[in-house]
């Protein structure tokens, strides 16, 4: 069995319904694989504290961490609260840590591989999702990697390469329909997302 803790702020003014989807399409996404169990934090619970308590509930097993939320270069973070940071890193051991939060990639996820967290995928700048209408298709292309990997028996490597397809492919997609602006905001958080640690991990590795 692997837990997979999914943080999303729902609470956000801007982006809460955007999150809520995004945390949507991943748990409707494995609410049939048996061999995944899929634990929510909801906005209001986006603590450092409650973060944590939930990590501790199943203390030295390898997990997956995602984090659907605001995000600097070292934290994931709410409005009001700072939920993972720099001094929480030893509670990721042996995870697969993935956000689409920005810019975490710059010193957060660098830190996280260097404290024996396994992989991290995230992005290395900021990103967007402005036109509303489009918002499914935001999400699925950052939320790609994360389900191919734990529905299939890929590598992080190979799934995140798949994922970078996908983008592609959806890309060329809105091109063709004249939807130019999106699918620029596509091409930058496409260029921004990156991939740190073991890039051989699978999800056997997790279980």
């Amino acid at each position: 069995m692997i837990n997979l803790i999914v943080a999303y702020d729902d609470n956000d003014l801007d982006l809460g319904d955007y999150f809520e989807l995004s945390f949507n399409d991943i748990s409707v996404n494995f609410s049939t694989n048996n061999g995944i169990t899929v634990r929510p934090i909801r906005g209001l619970n986006c603590t450092e504290d409650y973060v944590l308590g939930e990590i501790n509930s199943f203390t030295e097993e390898p997990f997956g961490f995602v984090g659907l939320s605001h995000g600097d270069e070292s934290h994931l973070l709410t409005e009001n609260n700072v939920y993972v940071d720099c001094n929480s890193l030893a509670h990721f051991k042996k995870t697969l840590f993935y956000s689409t939060a920005c810019s975490t990639a710059i010193e957060l996820g660098k830190l996280l591989i260097k404290n024996d967290c396994f992989s991290y995928v995230g992005f290395a700048d900021d990103t967007f999702a402005t036109y509303e209408e489009f918002y499914n298709d935001y999400i699925e292309c950052e939320n790609y990697c994360l389900k191919d990997f734990f529905n299939s028996e890929n590598t992080i490597k190979q799934s995140f390469d798949s994922m970078l397809k996908r983008f592609d492919e959806k890309i060329l997609e809105l091109e063709s329909k004249d939807e130019i602006l999106v699918a620029m905001e596509l091409i930058g958080n496409k260029d921004s997302f990156v991939l740190y640690g073991n890039t051989e991990l699978t999800k056997s590795d997790l279980e």
